[in-house]
């Protein structure tokens, strides 16, 4: 296994939209092994193909770390697609391609996911709470939108000096960076 770099804010390929998985092949499998390990070694709870340079429609969850959810597996969702979001709720969100910033971002309390394991069979499963939000928020990367797609102009722009210095590469980060 191999910890990648991640992509951050200024990349293209954050702002790109993701290809359909047509087979898992053992280069998929090595990169999802490769995703959950650069995922934990990040501190991370979730991460999108694309935020390690690959344009698969493929995201990598483990929430087994954080309080209330020790019991949950980690998880692969290939090719998801939200078919029903219910309710809606603002929390605070954080994102490896955006280190040191976080966001007040409002979403579904509870979706109905329609993914793909590894074998490519389909599901459809519920997911609510920080499970279904950090689903939402690894499929907007794979849409190509990050939380800055998400706020006011007005947010943005006092974001502007630290979005700036992670384009320029001068944030701190205890990962390595793209």
């Amino acid at each position: 296994m191999s910890v990648l770099p991640i992509n951050v804010y200024g990349d293209k390929i954050l702002k790109q939209k993701a290809k359909k998985v047509q087979n898992v092949d053992q280069k998929t499998l090595q990169l999802i092994q490769d995703m959950f390990e650069t995922m934990r070694e990040s501190d991370g709870v979730g991460l999108a193909a694309n935020q390690v340079g690959v344009r698969d429609s493929i995201i990598v969850a483990d929430l087994s770390q954080v309080e209330g959810y020790e019991d949950t597996k980690p998880t692969v969702i290939i090719n998801p697609e939200i078919i029903l979001g219910e309710g809606n709720s603002s929390y605070e969100e954080g994102c490896l391609s955006l280190p040191g910033i976080r966001l007040n971002i409002e979403r579904p309390e509870r979706i109905k996911l329609r993914f793909q394991d590894t074998d490519l069979i389909i599901h459809e499963k519920y997911f609510e709470g920080l499970f279904g939000r950090v689903l939402q928020h690894e499929i907007d990367h794979l849409n190509g939108v990050l939380l800055t797609d998400r706020i006011s102009d007005e947010e943005k722009k006092n974001l502007n000096e630290s979005l700036n210095n992670i384009v320029n590469r001068t944030v701190e980060v205890n990962y390595e960076i793209s």
